[in-house]
């Protein structure tokens, strides 16, 4: 089942919410599951580079079908590896933490992320609001 733009909305609605109650400024993007971009939101007064590094933390746990706060710490000692995919083929990938995929009847159809919480745990937590808490299918 594809990712809908109404899905997506929801996601960037309670994304801002979530921010807006921890008293951040955001941008909150939505991937589909091959990274296409369905929505971004930049917040007022959220800085101008933060929808990038949102799309860029989506883009990643699209495509590892992991968070951002799990790929960051499964990449830690593999820092090479890391900085090379993060500039593979025309894709951008951020693997810091601040994006959640988002599950359909147990598939990950994309994933939604979060830039200008700072600290970054911050931006997790907003991303998992965003994406509703969901339970992630086991890895492959």
């Amino acid at each position: 089942m594809a990712l809908t733009r109404d899905r997506a909305r929801a996601c960037v609605e309670r994304g801002v919410a979530e921010a807006q109650a921890l008293g951040f400024k955001v941008a909150i993007a939505v991937v589909d599951d091959a990274g296409h971009l369905i929505v971004c939101d930049r917040m007022d007064g959220a800085l101008w580079v933060t929808p990038e590094i949102a799309r860029a933390k989506a883009n990643a746990a699209a495509a590892f079908h992991a968070t951002t706060l799990d790929l960051e710490e499964r990449f830690a000692k593999r820092q090479l590896f890391a900085d090379s995919v993060a500039t593979l083929g025309d894709y951008q990938f951020v693997f810091g933490r601040g994006a959640v995929p988002l599950v359909e009847d147990g598939r990950i159809v994309g994933a939604v992320g979060v830039s200008g919480a700072v600290p970054a745990d911050n931006d997790h937590t907003i991303a998992d609001a965003a994406a509703g808490h969901p339970v992630l299918p086991r890895a492959h």
